[in-house]
């Protein structure tokens, strides 16, 4: 668990710990009202991209987050027309506008947060209470409120010129999807149910060539920050903001 320079008031260490708290977290369920029933992101964009969440907080202290930024300057003006918005344990959703420090997301309280406790590898590793059943319960209440999240944004007016896209880690090094891959899980399950389409990337195909390349721990250690996937990513944003 890694731990930051920032307040960290809420760590949530095994599944049921995330389940409770999803239920019964005050700060947890203002924001899921928040994101289900009040929030839209900016009219004037034209791709949302929806990226995991880091371990480091604030997120832009994060290499990964370091790393995407970087990739989204080299789309010079269009950069203007990509929303980020992260995929969280436990918030769901939080989208970039409340990255900064000063923002009325970190307002709240001063909190930052810290939940792997969804993650098999790392109950295991740190001794913790794994429950495949509580994993899907978490995944299952998260997805519920990201499909609220799409379902609002489906009924407005600009949501047909919209690219909704998912840059998240999407498989193993294997190639296989596994309950570890929460971020891709809630994503499709949210996407199924608002009736949405939501692109997922990698591709199997991408995931297959980088590991050739580079090695696993390319991958299972870096993901989505990797040079060559933030390269992949590059191509992804121009493609679809031609």
């Amino acid at each position: 668990m890694e731990m930051t320079s920032v307040e960290i008031s809420i760590i949530l260490k095994n599944p049921y710990e995330v389940y409770e708290a999803l239920l019964y977290n005050s700060h947890i369920k203002k924001w899921h009202k928040f994101i289900s029933n009040h929030y839209l992101p900016p009219r004037k964009k034209k791709l949302l991209l929806f990226y995991p969440c880091s371990a480091k907080k604030p997120y832009f202290e994060s290499r990964s987050y370091r790393m995407l930024f970087k990739t989204l300057s080299k789309l010079g003006k269009r950069r203007s027309l990509v929303h980020v918005i992260t995929i969280s344990e436990p918030f769901a959703l939080v989208p970039e506008e409340f990255y900064n420090s000063n923002s009325k997301w970190h307002n709240w309280e001063k909190e930052w947060y810290d939940c792997p406790g969804l993650f098999e590898w790392w109950c295991r590793k740190y001794h913790e209470p794994y429950s495949v059943e509580y994993v899907n319960k978490c995944i299952d209440l998260l997805s519920d409120i990201v499909a609220s999240f799409f379902k609002n944004l489906k009924a407005q007016p600009y949501y047909s010129r919209l690219n909704l896209i998912g840059f998240v880690r999407s498989m193993s090094s294997s190639l296989k999807v596994t309950q570890d891959h929460t971020h891709r899980l809630i994503l499709e399950r949210a996407a199924k149910r608002a009736g949405v389409n939501v692109k997922i990337f990698p591709t199997k195909r991408f995931v297959k060539h980088l590991v050739k390349k580079r090695g696993r721990l390319a991958w299972d250690f870096y993901g989505v920050a990797h040079p060559l996937s933030q390269r992949y990513l590059l191509k992804i944003l121009r493609r679809f903001l031609k």
